[in-house]
């Protein structure tokens, strides 16, 4: 962004602009550009952002480019500058110097013009995006099983779909010798750690989860029921979870039926063919899975009850299991369609009709 520093930085005039932007102050002639590099830093496009209309060109390292009222250079990090360079840049400062109001633009001016090149080749090698695509290339072909966020702290996040990914990704890096900030998040660790603060700050919040289907924007459920937040009251939590997590560029409430929350559970335990009991109490449901379950229908339970608990958490609806052994196993032998079992010679079993 170029243009007069008072105007640009007035209230409300700035408007929403990447993170890797930067300002320069000049009094006439500003004109907002903005710099291309490819992946290879083979061609450098600038991108000349005016009212109505915008004008791209290709341009040339260490060389002269004039934008606007601007002049200015970039060069790569690892290369100087040409010697003659600087010359030419006083020259055409000298030409430009009558334009100017006073010294102290002029010398602000003479400043950008020989120092825009460096800054400019600062943002294209440490900007965020650069740093996520280092970090892209060295997470390789498994890269698609996760998202790199640039946050706001500085630190590049990377969101892993569970934790075998989780640990996958810690050893890359450890070994990777990738000397940036990062670091590697899951939904259920943050689910734990946002926890954690919630229930300092705000420990009678009636809740149940946070999902990160989108990580830059994680949706917070909250019970439609137990919720006694006022609507700016909602507001505020959303912008303090949002402060918790700097890769969120925003945090959504949304209100949820407890009604809906226990049905699913039910309806679940229905179709997996599951026996269980309902216990209601104040603040939530337990269902208690119970009987004589084989391995089979044990690891059936515990895979649905992990399902809804990615769901729906485990605040409001929890899970109990109650084995009971089966005491005709081993023992007996079943004959007929009726269902009776010979316990014993002489000793005969009708258990009661399912």
């Amino acid at each position: 962004m170029v243009g007069q520093s008072d105007a640009l930085t007035a209230s409300g005039q700035l408007p929403d602009i990447p993170a890797d932007s930067f300002f320069i102050p000049l009094d006439h002639g500003g004109v907002n550009f903005e710099i291309q590099v490819d992946t290879d830093a083979t061609e450098i496009i600038l991108h000349e952002l005016k009212e109505g209309n915008s004008e791209s060109r290709s341009v040339q390292l260490n060389t002269p480019i004039q934008v606007g009222e601007l002049l200015i250079l970039i060069r790569p990090e690892s290369e100087p500058w040409v010697p003659e360079q600087p010359e030419k840049l006083e020259t055409s400062a000298k030409k430009n110097e009558p334009r100017f109001k006073n010294g102290i633009v002029a010398a602000l001016a003479g400043f950008f013009i020989l120092g825009i090149g460096t800054v400019g080749t600062l943002w294209i090698l440490n900007s965020p995006q650069r740093q996520a695509a280092e970090l892209d290339s060295l997470l390789g072909q498994e890269k698609e099983r996760f998202q790199v966020l640039p946050g706001r702290d500085k630190m590049l996040y990377v969101a892993a779909q569970n934790e075998r990914d989780t640990l996958w990704a810690r050893q890359v890096l450890a070994r990777g010798d990738y000397d940036k900030n990062a670091r590697v998040i899951n939904e259920n660790e943050e689910n734990k750690r946002i926890s954690i603060w919630l229930d300092t700050y705000y420990p009678q919040l009636a809740y149940y989860r946070i999902h990160f289907d989108e990580p830059r924007k994680p949706v917070f459920w909250l019970s439609r029921q137990r919720n006694t937040m006022s609507k700016k009251e909602l507001e505020v939590l959303s912008q303090k979870l949002r402060a918790l997590m700097p890769y969120a560029d925003s945090v959504n409430i949304t209100l949820m039926d407890d009604v809906t929350a226990a049905g699913q559970a039910e309806a679940g335990l229905k179709q997996q063919a599951l026996p269980y009991s309902r216990r209601n109490h104040k603040g939530g449901v337990t269902f208690v899975i119970q009987g004589a379950l084989d391995d089979v229908e044990i690891l059936r339970a515990r895979q649905f009850v992990d399902s809804y608990y990615r769901t729906w958490g485990g605040r409001y609806v929890q899970f109990a299991i109650e084995l009971k052994d089966d005491w005709l196993k081993g023992r007996s032998f079943q004959y007929g369609a009726e269902g009776y079992i010979k316990m014993s010679p002489g000793h005969w079993y009708f258990p009661s009709p399912l």
